[in-house]
């Protein structure tokens, strides 16, 4: 999926006990959804050279519920 230089990716990592979505926007990670708790979660990260990131609303949500539609069908 790439959506204005969104993408996504299924991972896996020894620590965790469930596969994750990893998000990225131009590369550098936006977001994750987890899967360790009852419901999934959404992990926010900070862009390493500026204060916050922006995006429209409409365009953030599709790129969240892609990728969690993604992991869950897992």
């Amino acid at each position: 999926m790439h959506k204005k230089g969104f993408s996504f990716r299924i991972a896996s990592d020894s620590s965790k006990e469930k596969v994750f979505a990893e998000i990225y926007y131009c590369n550098e990670q936006w977001a994750e959804i987890s899967q360790e708790e009852k419901e999934p979660i959404v992990i926010f990260f900070s862009p390493s050279n500026a204060k916050n990131w922006e995006f429209p609303l409409e365009e953030a949500l599709e790129v969240l519920e892609n990728a969690k539609k993604s992991l869950l069908n897992k």
